[in-house]
């Protein structure tokens, strides 16, 4: 008798089946999630194969995913049973809380249901201080929403006028805020300021003034919007003015300008020196004041002037005694005073006269000492011997010393006896 080998098929089993003999049929099911190629029912022939080939049971597929409200899938190859997709949220929405976004190809062939997955992002509402917004408001601002404002009077709008949700939830650019500006700055006569040109005037900003040809600014030239309280803007102080401001032509007997100069208006800063033998009382520079007036007031020049020499054991010839004070040039005689001569060697001793001049520094060249004659000068000699004693001088240098005192006397005593 003819018999056929027992079929065996993968993932699948066999129905119907009682034995393997000539014409008897076998049919196969596959198991689940799986799908029969070929033919379901096969059949003994004589020559003890079957026929049909027998069967093969391969993995099943599901069809294309569903469409999710909200979301999107990226392009899937592979869809056979087990396998697991996963949905994202398009732009402007996020996912909700707690909800898996996987779908898994059941062995039914069907997709395992999901919930509802996406919500819509929202940027929070966007309201500024000191200002308002131009566009219609919105209970609720989502991704591509757009905002626009504007601020109120004496506020400028700080950032961009227009601005968008994004979805990431954010407003970009950022929402702007309102500022405080400085009002208009003054306006002056015959002059103008930089910030013609601005249209605000916010915290920091500068103006700088500027006068018509001929004349000048008095003031500050610039101001600066600033707060004295830190809430209030003001400008920072009051606008300066333009008007003809010469001051005269600055003249000092004995001296003039450090440098030459022809226009003097307001601002205008000169020095002054004196000629020699004068000297400058006051200051050596001032300033052309808003009045048309030196400030501080021009300087003078006066005379440079040596004070009374004093000589000791010395007195003057042929001068009043009450003059104090005496001009560059000026020259003076002193004489020594009875049993007095004038110290120093050859004639200067000898002479009976000596003759100082103011400079013009305001000293005078070198004033004489008058020293005590004859015995009177020994004794000033012995004090000094005395000294050096007391101070400790060496034995060598004091025997040195008194030869030097011993050739001095002689020349005192041969002095007197030519006299």
């Amino acid at each position: 008798e003819v018999q056929c080998p027992a079929p065996f098929v993968e993932h699948g089993s066999l129905k119907s089946a009682q034995n393997f003999t000539y014409r008897s049929t076998v049919t196969v099911e596959c198991d689940a999630g799986y799908i029969l190629v070929g033919a379901t029912t096969i059949q003994c022939q004589d020559s003890g194969r079957w026929h049909p080939r027998q069967p093969t049971c391969v993995l099943g597929r599901c069809p294309s995913p569903p469409a999710v409200e909200h979301a999107n899938l990226n392009p899937q190859l592979n869809l056979l049973v087990g396998s697991t997709i996963t949905y994202f949220c398009k732009s402007g929405y996020t996912l909700l809380p707690g909800v898996s976004a996987e779908s898994t190809c059941l062995k039914n062939f069907t997709w395992s249901k999901l919930p509802k997955l996406c919500q819509r992002i929202h940027c929070p509402n966007p309201t500024i201080n000191h200002g308002r917004q131009t566009s219609p408001t919105q209970a609720a601002y989502s991704f591509e929403d757009t905002a626009e404002f504007r601020c109120d009077p004496g506020y400028v709008l700080k950032g961009t006028q227009r601005i968008q949700c994004w979805s990431d939830g954010t407003w970009r650019p950022p929402v702007p805020y309102c500022d405080r500006v400085c009002d208009q700055p003054p306006k002056i006569k015959s002059g103008q300021h930089s910030g013609l040109k601005m249209q605000h005037y916010p915290y920091g900003s500068k103006v700088t003034y500027s006068c018509a040809e001929g004349l000048s600014l008095v003031g500050e030239s610039s101001l600066y919007c600033t707060s004295v309280d830190g809430e209030n803007l003001t400008w920072s102080g009051a606008a300066p003015e333009c008007r003809v401001v010469r001051c005269p032509k600055p003249v000092i007997a004995h001296g003039g300008m450090s440098r030459p100069q022809h226009t003097f208006p307001y601002g205008e800063a000169v020095g002054f020196s004196c000629d020699e033998g004068y000297e400058l009382h006051g200051s050596n520079r001032s300033e052309c004041g808003a009045d048309s007036a030196w400030h501080p007031p021009l300087p003078t020049c006066e005379p440079v002037l040596c004070p009374k020499p004093q000589v000791k054991n010395g007195k003057l010839v042929a001068t009043w005694d009450g003059q104090l004070w005496y001009r560059t040039n000026a020259t003076l005689t002193f004489e020594c005073l009875h049993g007095h001569h004038f110290s120093g060697d050859g004639d200067l001793s000898l002479a009976d006269s000596w003759t100082v001049t103011c400079l013009r520094d305001g000293t005078w060249t070198q004033l004489p000492k008058c020293k005590k004659q004859n015995d009177a000068a020994i004794c000033e000699e012995v004090d000094d011997i005395k000294t050096a004693f007391e101070c400790g001088v060496p034995i060598a240098e004091l025997k040195m010393l008194l030869e030097i005192q011993k050739l001095f006397l002689e020349i005192q005593k041969l002095k007197v006896e030519l006299e």
